[in-house]
């Protein structure tokens, strides 16, 4: 069944150039239907996309309707280069090009409305309803979208306030799991000058992954999303757009099923798990609550027919709770929960110069301030975390946990005899007992906490000029120019320690506590850094062949700031990450506009690339350099209308990403010759949108599509720990589980497949339909390790199961 899917939608795509060419022999020019000219902003102006030379995907929201992506993880699925793994709503990874943005400065650009939201936090399940388009710009852009935009930038740009008369829209959608999706807008023209668009998303769906422990099913959710726009033309010359966004998410927990302890019996990631929640986690269950506010104010003044300024401003507000069990077993072993407050600022002044002649440019400055206030709490029961520190401590006593066992068997101490057992663990200090004699109980309520801060404040000063050095040729350069300071800070507290110590200490290593740094206990340790300023730049040139097909050459750095990196009390700066970039690409409409395409060629080289893991001694997730990578790929995004009535939508995307075997100065890297995570080296996307006419009661149309990628990993250290070799390289080591069992963190080749069945009136003022999404239930990992991953107690999250949606709306 899923072999005739595939071959069914693969045969219609190799069919397309023959059908293409015969309706272009035939159709009336005059009659036969157009694909739409697409516009976009990506270069701070409005532009045709054949006149831009970048390589851009764009998205409307009636194909996110069709394709059923109502999120940016499913959205992701049809852009060539783009996958996204919202598996929290604080801890998204984007990976563009196979280069992720995880935690700190991003490297993927994420901009709602033209303004940067700053990092992955603020930016993932932003909901994706009432949209105009999303844009993905692949490449560095940093003179377009500032530094951040080392390998490309996302764009989410909503629907503004018309001028044009009263419309709205509801829609109702029902499916599997309790799913429940609400969503519409109104606009209304209030004059000839001012209009607003009221617009807001229900959507909510119990969890699909059966949980036995203590907090309800998990990977559910409960969003409310609210937005208010206002456009307002006082005068031909001035023009003012206001959003205000608001955004309520209320998850069920992120899975994190164990890959070693067993849930009914085994070891299964598609099956059920047992996470808990304990009174020192706050929330009454896992998951994530969190809110965002965020306000937007767009204004253009024309001075003239030439010059335009345009002011961006935008605040926004960030707060969440967020509790999650990082050993998936329904012990009190690794439990986390985190407070965090945040808020952005940014402010843009930009003038643009477009006279209709050879020259267009704009120049500009912008000012962003970012901070982010975290509270993190680990708890523990010592017992269960005596066993799964006890093969260090029994290193550190020259001994093995079999030996330790049968000592203190042998000096008939209670319960020995489960010494090493996580089923029914030892009830006493084993350090304890070697070194004192001492019979400790061991604390069932362990607590402590760390506070820390990250701020991060930006000054730019940016240029971009093109130059048509004839009609069909063109040169385009841009520069920025960026002053970043740093600061960060940290404290911890012992919340609960061991009793029978004093409450200042913990039984099992006899430190203050597991993963809090003693000397920063009531100790707060501050830093801050200015490091030199630093330019990025562009070069395009573009070469128009025909009207209908663009060529174009680009030349870009891209970089990631400095960043600050703590280990106890001590900040160091990690170098810039910088990635110079060159790549040859094609927009082309062909066949009287009914075949497009967009597609480039690329190659980079990364220097000082950074990489994120959890320490697991200070608690807190940290930015390292890893040396230097290497990338190059080929990219395809396409749509044709075979007939009238058939649209074809592909994507293919081939990519690279290795990390290379020496740094610049001849050292060998750690990840030498390593896979980048979430990189898969070949993925495409198949979708048809079909319209079977209906006479005078309106239309079927029926969309098809099919997902694949190639196998790949979840994380740069390909699955392996590595120590020195003693000859300035490295020794691999599969990761294993506290049995021994070699830790699988890879994803072999898998595919999706989606299907929508819709009914829409002849007026097109209402419409019925059905989804089935992953209609053949494939089973697909999104992600193994985690912060588990960290104590060796990895962890596993299935991609969605089969789901069945019906849905209905209505236009007034």
């Amino acid at each position: 069944m899923k072999t005739s899917f595939f071959c069914a939608t693969a045969v219609a795509a190799l069919s397309m150039s023959g059908q293409l060419t015969a309706h272009a022999q035939t159709a009336d020019h005059e009659d036969a239907r157009r694909l739409d000219v697409v516009t976009v902003t990506t270069q701070k102006q409005t532009q045709s996309l054949i006149d831009v030379p970048i390589n851009i995907s764009v998205t409307d929201q009636t194909t996110i309707d069709k394709l059923g992506a109502d999120d940016i993880e499913d959205l992701a699925n049809f852009i060539p280069g783009l996958q996204v793994q919202a598996q929290s709503l604080n801890a998204p990874s984007y990976s563009l090009r196979g280069v992720v943005s995880d935690g700190g400065s991003p490297r993927v650009a994420l901009f709602q409305n033209g303004v940067s939201i700053g990092t992955p936090g603020y930016a993932t399940n932003v909901a994706i309803y009432d949209m105009e388009r999303v844009e993905v710009v692949k490449g560095p852009q940093a003179t377009l979208f500032g530094q951040g935009a080392l390998v490309g930038g996302i764009n989410f740009i909503q629907n503004r306030a018309s001028l044009e008369g009263n419309s709205g829209q509801i829609t109702l959608e029902g499916g599997d799991y309790s799913f429940v999706r609400a969503e519409g807008f109104y606009n209304f023209a209030v004059s000839d000058t001012l209009a607003v668009r009221l617009a807001g998303q229900i959507k909510n769906m119990d969890g699909y992954v059966p949980n036995t422990a203590n907090s309800p099913d998990l990977m559910g959710q409960d969003t409310t999303a609210l937005r208010s726009a206002v456009h307002w033309e006082p005068s031909s010359q001035l023009t003012a757009d206001v959003f205000l966004n608001y955004q309520n998410d209320d998850s069920t927990g992120t899975q994190f099923t164990s890959g070693f302890f067993e849930v009914n019996g085994k070891v299964d990631p598609y099956g059920a798990t047992a996470m808990n929640i304990n009174a020192d986690q706050v929330r009454d269950k896992l998951g994530n609550d969190r809110e965002i506010f965020d306000a937007t104010v767009n204004l253009e003044y024309r001075f003239n027919d030439a010059w335009t300024l345009t002011s961006l401003t935008d605040y926004r507000d960030l707060s969440s709770n967020e509790a999650w069990d990082s050993d998936g077993a329904a012990f009190n072993l690794l439990q986390f929960y985190q407070a965090r407050e945040g808020e952005t600022f940014n402010q843009e002044l930009r003038l643009n110069y477009d006279a209709g002649g050879r020259l267009t440019a704009f120049f500009g400055a912008n000012y962003f301030d970012y901070e982010t206030r975290d509270s993190l709490i680990f708890s523990t029961d010592e017992a269960y975390a005596q066993t799964l520190f006890l093969p260090q401590i029994a290193a550190g006593a020259g001994l093995t946990v079999a030996q330790i066992r049968g000592l203190l068997m042998a000096q008939n101490i209670p319960g020995a005899e489960n010494v090493g057992s996580f089923d029914n663990p030892f009830g006493y200090s084993v350090v304890g007992l070697l070194t004192q004699g001492a019979l400790i109980p061991l604390n069932p309520a362990h607590a402590e906490q760390s506070n820390t801060t990250d701020g991060r404040t930006s000054y730019d000063l940016f240029g971009d000029v093109t130059y048509d050095i004839t009609d069909r040729f063109a040169l385009t350069g841009g520069l920025r120019y960026t002053i970043n300071e740093l600061s960060a800070s940290s404290e911890a507290e012992l919340i609960r320690g061991n009793a029978a110590l004093g409450g200042t200490l913990n039984a099992v290593t006899f430190a203050p506590g597991f993963l809090i740094n003693a000397a920063l206990i009531g100790n707060r340790a501050s830093f801050s850094a200015d490091p030199d300023g630093a330019f990025t730049w562009r070069l395009n040139a573009s070469y128009r062949l025909t009207d209908n097909i663009n060529t174009w050459l680009a030349y870009g750095r891209g970089r990631r700031p400095e960043a600050l990196t703590a280990s106890g009390t001590t900040y160091t700066v990690l170098d810039s990450e910088k990635l110079d970039n060159v790549e040859v690409g094609m927009f082309g409409r062909f066949f009287d506009d009914r075949l497009q395409m967009t597609t480039s060629v690329y190659y980079g080289q990364y220097k000082d690339f950074q990489t994120s893991r959890f320490d697991p001694i200070n608690g807190v997730f940290i930015t390292e350099n890893s040396g230097n990578a290497t990338q190059y790929g080929f990219e395809f995004d396409g749509q044709a209308l075979v007939t009238d009535n058939i649209r074809l939508l592909a994507t293919y995307g081939y990519n690279f990403s290795e990390y290379d075997d020496e740094d610049d100065d001849g050292n060998a890297l750690q990840f030498a010759g390593n896979t980048f995570r979430l990189s898969p080296e070949n993925s495409f996307s198949l979708a048809a949108d079909i319209t079977v006419p209906m006479g005078a009661r309106g239309d079927i149309s029926i969309v098809p599509s099919y997902i694949w990628k190639s196998e790949h990993y979840f994380e740069d250290d390909n699955g392996y720990d590595y120590a020195a070799d003693g000859n300035g390289g490295f020794v691999r080591i599969p990761e294993t589980y506290p049995n021994g069992q070699v830790v699988d963190e890879h994803q072999d080749a898998y595919g999706v497949a989606n299907l929508r069945v819709a009914f829409d009136s002849a007026d097109q003022r209402w419409g019925v339909y059905v989804l089935g999404e992953n209609v053949f239930d494939e089973e697909y990992l999104i992600d193994v390790g985690n912060t588990g991953g960290a104590f060796g107690l990895h962890t596993i999250i299935r991609g969605k199961p089969q789901m069945l949606k019906a849905g209905l709306y209505v236009k007034f």
